[in-house]
């Protein structure tokens, strides 16, 4: 079938026209046409927050219940199109509370606003430096409210690039909990004139940095490996199972392509309680992943050690995890608590701030990761896969409601794992007999 090129003005049309140029372009069937057209709120809410919308994309959101961090309990929003990754992030929250759960930390809301300036003559800098108290002050005069709320201009850092001799002038400013993008953007392009009058060059461009790296969190546990026993295939031995995942450790930091897929794994748990907050999933991962590769080697954002008991008895060893990395993430701005489902977000998790978010978001990278380097090196990941691959194929065959777990159940029983498989399972019931026909004395 081709399909025509929409309309040169298409951005202009309201939504309905926007709706109905789709429709007549592209012939959409009615489930995918329903799938982003389900409810005229959602349009609207759509219509508001990016440019030429037709509907929404609904995500599957749910829910990771049982963290225990820093001594209190969360039930953890997670928005995510992988069917594993909520399933894991429970199973190590209910590991990880045996060892008396997370704890967690974060710096304070501290980010950059950068602006690029060519032509600065040497001495330049020198200028920008003696003026930085008052740098400072036309800062926070460009964001009172920030100020107000204890943010505001932190410090000024100077930079010349070699190859391209640009000077990069960077503003520190703390931007309490909000992600600070808009703040950032608005306090660099004001101060560009007085800052291009100090120093003599000319902005090519100014703009905030995602790179966050004086806005990090962190999170550790330390877990008995007694606690482990169970959790090996065959009775393998709790002291097994931790040397195995301290060498699986050792071998993302060796390994680069490993350390990519490793670090993945954490994101999956970032990557869904940043969506489910409607904070900015992009700028976390790219800073997540610069911040791995800050030696000029991809390294893993996380690393796992043993540590021995008292007398060095290897039964009172303990495995103990940490991750750290740049978490610039808000409690409010932008689309977070705009839109309704990032505000049941933060109301599940007890309306953190900013920074206290932060932390809950590191909590859960690690536990991620921990779930899926324990799979790894015990009874491997596929099994657990495929069982959620099983209820797709149930779904995809046809079957709803409580026939999904049934059709599902029964593949995973059979090993064959196809559509076709799904629906000749989903027709076995449908082509029982149920019982004799009845008369009319039998009604």
């Amino acid at each position: 079938m081709s399909v025509g090129p929409l309309p040169e003005k298409f951005r202009k049309l309201d939504l309905p026209g926007r709706q109905e140029q789709i429709r007549r372009t592209y012939n959409p069937q009615a489930e995918e046409w329903q799938a982003i057209c389900t409810d005229p709120r959602l349009d609207d809410l759509s219509d508001i927050m990016v440019e030429a919308a037709i509907g929404s994309l609904p995500v599957p959101l749910g829910l990771a219940a049982g963290f225990l961090i820093d001594g209190e309990q969360f039930d953890i929003p997670m928005a995510t199109e992988e069917p594993s990754v909520i399933a894991a992030a429970s199973f190590a929250a209910r590991i990880l509370r045996r060892g008396g759960g997370l704890s967690a930390w974060a710096d304070e809301s501290v980010m950059t606003a950068q602006l690029f300036l060519e032509g600065v003559p040497v001495g330049g800098e020198n200028r920008l430096r003696r003026e930085q108290e008052r740098i400072g002050t036309l800062v926070d005069g460009t964001l009172p409210g920030m100020k107000s709320r204890g943010g505001g201009y932190r410090d000024l850092e100077l930079n010349r690039l070699p190859e391209s001799d640009i000077l990069v002038v960077g503003l520190k400013i703390d931007v309490r909990d909000a992600m600070g993008a808009n703040a950032l953007n608005t306090a660099a392009e004001n101060l560009k004139p007085e800052l291009e009058r100090l120093c003599g060059g000319g902005t090519v461009m100014c703009i905030l940095s995602n790179a966050a790296r004086d806005r990090r969190a962190g999170a550790r546990f330390a877990l008995p490996v007694s606690k482990l026993s169970a959790l090996g295939p065959g009775g393998m031995a709790g002291a097994e199972v931790a040397r195995r995942i301290v060498l699986a450790s050792r071998i993302a930091a060796e390994d680069e392509q490993r350390a990519v897929t490793h670090n993945k794994g954490i994101m999956n748990g970032i990557s869904a309680v940043v969506l489910a907050t409607m904070n900015d999933t992009r700028a976390v991962e790219a800073a997540a992943h610069a911040w791995a590769a800050r030696s000029g080697r991809y390294q893993p954002l996380s690393r796992y050690t043993l540590r021995d008991g008292t007398g060095g008895r290897a039964e009172e060893r303990t495995l103990e995890g940490e991750i750290e990395l740049p978490l610039a993430v808000g409690s409010l701005g932008g689309a977070v608590g705009f839109h309704p489902a990032s505000r049941l977000a933060l109301r599940l998790l007890g309306f953190p701030d900013a920074r206290r978010l932060s932390r809950i978001i590191a909590a859960v990278g690690l536990a991620q990761n921990f779930a899926a380097v324990l799979a790894l090196v015990t009874g491997g990941i596929q099994r657990g896969h495929m069982k959620l691959h099983a209820a797709r194929l149930a779904y995809q065959a046809g079957a709803r409601g409580e026939e999904v777990r049934r059709v599902a159940e029964a593949v995973a029983k059979g090993g064959r794992y196809s559509r076709g498989e799904a629906a000749a399972i989903l027709e076995q019931p449908r082509k029982e007999p149920r019982g004799e026909p009845r008369g009319e004395n039998d009604r």
